[in-house]
């Protein structure tokens, strides 16, 4: 059994699972230390799953504007007078936090890069995860959303049908859960 903690999280995996939190790895931190990764990667056989995870509960409100793939309304205002000034050239007004999907797909193409490398180079103690770069190999890519809404459902399909676009590319589909989905050897707590 192997036990991780993200944030207010702990995910418990059963056994016969291995499981580790990527970016805290030594590897990734003396080699890609500045670069995000994706939260936890998970192998059961030939089974294999990257997880972000984002736990909103209790911030929802704080939040909402990560769900959503449009910039905030401020942006949108002070874009608008950075072109009526003559700034536009040389200011830049961005959202504070990513669409929720974005900062995902980008975790992910980190991730990618540097299991790669680590297969490459023979790192051990990532040998089990790399096989999800392998040709034929499923790869699962969940995003555990933890939000308190009564209409979860439909903001998942929302997100997931925008995470599955943003995948195509790659090949792969996503899930947007706040539980962990069938098939996945584990449970979430709250610490």
């Amino acid at each position: 059994m192997v036990q991780l903690s993200e944030g207010r999280l702990r995910l418990t995996f059963v056994a016969g699972w291995q499981a580790l939190k990527f970016d805290d790895t030594a590897w990734h931190r003396q080699r890609f230390g500045h670069h995000q990764a994706m939260d936890i990667l998970a192998v059961h056989g030939d089974q294999h799953w990257w997880i972000e995870i984002k736990d909103c509960e209790g911030f929802e409100q704080d939040n909402r504007p990560r769900m959503s793939p449009g910039d905030p309304q401020a942006v949108v205002q002070t874009r608008a007078w950075l072109r009526s000034q003559g700034l536009a050239q040389q200011v830049r007004a961005a959202r504070s936090k990513p669409f929720i999907i974005d900062e995902v797909i980008e975790k992910l193409r980190s991730t990618l890069v540097s299991v790669l490398a680590a297969q490459r180079q023979g790192e051990a103690e990532l040998q089990p995860y790399v096989a999800a770069c392998n040709q034929g190999v499923p790869l699962n890519v969940v995003l555990l959303l933890t939000w308190d809404i009564t209409d979860f459902r439909r903001l998942a399909q929302r997100l997931q049908q925008k995470l599955n676009s943003a995948l195509l590319p790659y090949g792969l589909q996503g899930l947007v859960v706040n539980t962990p989905p069938v098939g996945l050897g584990c449970q979430v707590s709250r610490i």
